[in-house]
This record gives C-alpha cells, sequence and structure tokens, in this order.
C-alpha cells in the first residue's frame, strides 16, 4: 500500500537531517528547584482568599526577587517546577491569591503583577477542565493580555526590563491563543442554548453582554494583537538576515531578547490562528521566514512550541492537498516525540505530548491513504503506524469515508466557530469542524476512485483508453469512455503537486507525487513505471543501507560496552 523512496527519506533538508536531537536543539529544563515544604500545621484548601500560606508567600518573595534580578535559571526552576508543586498541594480545587492579596508581598511592582495575573488566570483555566470559569475571569483575563500587550508594543525594546525564560514566553502567546478559542467555543454554545430556547437567566445575561462586547477575544484583535508583536520584534526581517547572512549577534538588552522571542513565537501563533480559522493560505505563509535548512533552530528550546509548529504546519500542507510535505512534517514530528517523550515522563506537559502524538499518527495515515506512492517514510515508521492503526488503516485503503471523517475529527484542531449573531438560527457548537471536516472529506471523496485507476495503469506501458475504461465499474454499470477520459485527468492533477525543496514553506516546486508517469495521444494511455525503475536500479544497494540503519543501534551499544572495558 505505501511505496517508500528511501532517497527521499534519508536526504532531509537541514533540520530534516537523520539525527535532530544533538545537543544545540536541546530544549530548555528546570534545574535546581527549591523545595517549599511547610511543616506548619496550615489548613490546605482555606475558603478565605486572602489567606497566604506562609510556603507560597515565601514561593511569591522569591519568584519576584528572581524576576527583578533576571536570574533565568531560577525564574525557570520556579515557574515550572514550584509553581506546579505548590499548585498540586494548595490550589488542586481552587485558584491562587488574587492580585491584591500578594501585591503587598512584591511592593506592588506593577510589571511583576501584570505576570502573575497571567499565571493566575492560567490556573483558573486549568481548574476541573476549564468547567469553573466564569465570564467574570475570561473578560479579566483578556483586559490583562491586552495591558501586557499594550505595554510591550508601545514600549521602546531598550525600556523594557523583563527578562524571561523561552518556556514561559511561549506560554504566554500560547494561552492567549487557547483562551481566545475557548471563548468562540464559550459564545457558540451560548448561541446554541439560545437557538435550543433555554430560558435561564444567567445564560440570557451573558448573551446579552457577550453580544455587545464583541471585541473581547475577536479573531480580529486576537489577529492584530500577534501582527503587532511580529512587527515590533521586527522578528521577519531577522529571520530573513539571518538566512541571506548568517547567524547575527545576540540582542543588546535583555528587552530586546524577550521583544525577539515574543515576535518568533508570534509568528508561530499566527500560523496557528489562521489554521484555527480555516484560512491555511494564510497560515502557511506565516512561517514563510523561518528557514527550516538550519541545524539548530529557535523552536527546538520548548518541546511545546516545536510540536505546535510542526503539527500545524503538516496540517495545512494537508488540507492544501499538499500530501508528500505533511508527510515530511509528521514524521519528523513523530520522530521528535518518540526521542524526546521518555525525558518529560514526569512533566505537567506530557499527557499533552502523547495525546499529540496519537493525533499526528492518525494524520499520517489519512495521508499517506491520499498519497500512498512517493512519500519518504522510514519503514519503521511505517511498521509502528500499522501496529496502532493497522484496522483503521484498512478501511482507509477500503475508501470508507466514515473512517476519514471518525480520524479527522479526533486528530484535527479545535477550529474557531464564527458564532457572533444569537439570532442565527444555524449557528451551532460544532459548525467550524463541520465545515473544515465537510471540506476534507469532499476532497477525500473526489479521490476514491484513483487508487483503482492507478493500479491499472501500473501493469501497462501502453493501453487503449477504451480498455482501460473497461475495466472500471461503479455501481454495477461500466463507466463510459468520455468519463473515464476525466478520472484520467483528475489523477494527473491531483499527483501534481506543489513540494517544498527548501526557502519559504508557502512557495515549492511542482512535482509529480506519482510513482507512475503518463500521457495520452488521441485513443492510446503510454505509461512509465518510475516504482520498477527504482526497485531495478537500487534493489541490491537498498538492501545494504537497510540492514546498516537496522545494526547501526547494536553497534553502538557493543562499542559502549568495550569502552567500559
Amino acid at each position: 500500500f505505501f511505496f517508500v523512496d528511501h532517497h527521499l527519506a534519508m536526504s532531509g533538508l537541514g533540520y530534516f537531517a537523520e539525527d535532530i536531537v544533538d545537543r544545540a536543539n536541546f530544549p530548555e529544563t528546570a534545574v535546581g528547584v527549591p523545595s517549599y515544604a511547610d511543616e506548619s500545621q496550615e489548613i490546605i484548601g482555606s475558603t478565605d482568599e486572602t489567606y497566604v500560606p506562609e510556603a507560597v508567600k515565601k514561593f511569591i518573595i522569591d519568584f519576584h526577587k528572581a524576576f527583578r534580578n533576571k536570574d533565568l535559571t531560577s525564574i525557570l526552576a520556579l515557574y515550572e517546577g514550584a509553581w506546579n508543586e505548590l499548585s498540586e498541594k494548595w490550589y488542586k480545587n481552587s485558584s491562587w491569591p488574587k492580585v491584591e492579596v500578594i501585591a503587598p508581598f512584591v511592593n506592588n511592582d506593577a510589571l511583576f503583577l501584570v505576570l502573575y495575573k497571567e499565571m493566575y488566570y492560567r490556573h483558573v483555566y486549568s481548574l476541573n477542565s476549564g468547567t469553573l470559569v466564569t465570564l467574570e475571569d475570561r473578560v479579566e483575563s483578556f483586559q490583562n493580555y491586552f495591558n501586557l500587550f499594550a505595554y510591550l508594543i508601545k514600549t521602546p525594546p531598550e525600556n523594557i526590563d523583563i527578562s524571561l525564560p523561552n518556556q514561559w514566553i511561549w506560554d504566554m502567546i500560547d494561552e492567549f491563543i487557547w483562551q481566545y478559542n475557548d471563548y468562540a467555543k464559550f459564545r457558540a454554545k451560548l448561541a446554541n442554548m439560545r437557538f435550543q430556547a433555554t430560558k435561564d437567566p444567567e445564560v440570557e445575561k451573558n448573551i446579552e453582554f457577550v453580544a455587545k462586547q464583541k471585541d473581547i477575544w475577536s479573531s480580529v484583535y486576537v489577529i492584530v494583537t500577534l501582527n503587532a508583536l511580529v512587527t515590533k520584534s521586527d522578528i521577519k526581517h531577522l529571520l530573513d538576515t539571518e538566512k541571506r547572512d548568517g547567524p547575527s549577534s545576540a540582542p543588546s538588552s535583555s528587552g530586546a531578547f524577550f521583544i525577539k522571542m515574543l515576535g518568533y513565537y508570534s509568528l508561530i501563533g499566527l500560523l496557528r490562528v489562521h489554521t484555527l480559522l480555516g484560512d491555511y493560505h494564510t497560515a502557511i505563509k506565516c512561517i514563510d521566514s523561518i528557514d527550516f535548512t538550519k541545524r539548530v533552530q529557535l523552536f527546538s528550546k520548548v518541546v511545546a512550541c516545536h510540536i505546535t509548529l510542526f503539527y500545524y504546519t503538516g496540517f495545512v500542507f494537508m488540507m492544501l492537498r499538499r500530501y508528500a510535505d505533511a508527510v515530511k512534517f509528521f514524521t519528523q514530528l513523530l520522530t521528535y516525540i518518540n526521542r524526546i517523550k521518555n525525558i518529560h515522563t514526569r512533566s505537567y506537559q506530557y499527557d499533552d505530548i502523547i495525546k499529540k502524538n496519537e493525533q499526528v499518527y492518525h494524520l499520517l495515515a489519512m495521508t499517506l491513504a491520499l498519497c500512498p506512492q512517493r512519500c519518504a517514510v522510514d519503514e519503521v515508521m511505517l511498521t509502528t503506524l500499522k501496529e496502532r492503526l493497522n484496522e483503521k488503516i484498512v478501511r482507509l485503503e477500503q475508501g470508507d469515508l466514515d473512517a476519514f471523517s471518525e480520524m479527522f475529527k479526533y486528530a484535527c484542531p479545535k477550529f474557531v466557530s464564527f458564532a457572533t449573531h444569537f439570532s442565527d438560527d444555524r449557528t451551532n457548537v460544532a459548525e467550524a469542524l463541520e465545515t473544515q471536516r465537510g471540506l476534507f472529506l469532499r476532497e477525500v471523496q473526489q479521490q476514491l476512485v484513483l487508487p483503482t485507476i492507478h493500479s491499472y495503469l501500473s501493469l501497462y506501458s501502453t493501453i487503449s483508453v477504451s480498455k482501460l475504461a473497461s475495466f472500471m465499474e461503479q455501481d454495477s454499470h461500466q463507466v463510459p469512455e468520455k468519463q473515464f477520459r476525466t478520472y484520467l485527468l483528475m489523477l494527473k492533477h491531483k499527483t501534481c503537486q506543489l513540494t517544498w525543496t527548501g526557502g519559504k514553506p508557502s512557495e515549492g516546486e511542482r512535482a509529480c507525487i506519482s510513482d507512475i508517469a503518463f500521457y495520452i495521444d488521441k485513443n492510446m494511455v503510454y505509461v512509465q513505471n518510475h516504482a520498477n525503475n527504482n526497485l531495478r536500479n537500487r534493489s541490491h544497494t537498498q538492501y545494504f543501507v537497510d540492514q546498516i540503519r537496522y545494526l547501526r543501534p547494536c553497534l553502538d551499544t557493543l562499542s559502549g560496552a568495550t569502552a567500559t572495558r
């Protein structure tokens, strides 16, 4: 079913090299996490909102001190380690102390309080899977992001006195987009309640507020803000300069570096937002400045950023019918996750990593079903894929539209619904998903007949159109020759795709991704089978290459054992 082009698989571009996880691309990890074990007999889960345990108070003071000293190592340890430990102990089912309560501990430091408030609402959204979030929380969090980003956009970089680890910078952008997406879902649910004539005073009150405050978490505001951060950082110019002239010098100040990374992550954020809105052409253009041919990458410093970039880029390529490129990004992402997941088993992000891994396997299976001939997939990856999804792959091979539909729903992003007009009876919570799934299934349905035609063509070098058409049946009826010619043209069109060869991801070269080439001259079809030629030319060579790659880990193990003697 899957044709493996080993030359493509082994000739990766830059970051798509075989050994991608080298020291330079290791993500940042928290070290030296301080302990805030409180031996006093304080009551956990106190309902007094002004009550702050001594351990939490000490943490806040230390956090503020590290922030003002720009001690990135301590900040990362407190941010990733101590914050989560204290949340688990003291605030597992309740929110952290409000800003007004902890302000005296940090001398009313306005900048630190804005950043603390960002973390505060992030924790609120995580409580009980987000079911405890109120409309007031959503509005307050939006206002806090508005204040923070407005300050960063209007203030000159040299005057921005902020130094944060990359993980925190990425989390701000990631959470900003996640809350925007969650608000869109919340708004759609309100619209659905109105449609179902649910009479609830609280619901009606929320609907009235949301209907009037259309700018809160609006798509326009989110896109404009992310674009403003990109412009502020001048990140596109910096990345384009590095492409042309090589690595540039480090920013002159901590504020300039912070703005640079914020702009960089905003590029990836724009890719994500435009994908959620279904604007795939704009989405892929947002990352044109990222040079994937470089060995060392900025996105590799944060695991979640790396996964987000490759997941959304691969998904966009799939929706743009650039299946070979989608396969390249999906396989690279699965390889990356397989190599780093054991390092993050105790991370709070581990469950998200595993879920994303499963989603990408589903996307890869669908993409290969639509482009089975000349996609670069390692045989080990194919074996793992078949072991995980064998039953579903069989259904995909049989052209089961329900299988495509189920797998798409499981693996796709959470699209944003445009349920803003509450008088619209067509509004539905799943409207955006159904729209995108419908577009995808329409493309799948057009291609259902193509594998059969491909299988017949691969058996011949020359055959008449009428004879080839006689092999085809639809609904127990022979396909007319005129209609079959349309199928041949469709096969030619669908297998000619834009393929990324380096440079901007939105650009590429038109190439035939099928293992056969054919043309029609009057009533005859002339076929050239690339797969047979490749197998004849490379059968012996490829056998030895495969064995070398298979036995390399054994050789490394033996070498290590010999060295220890």
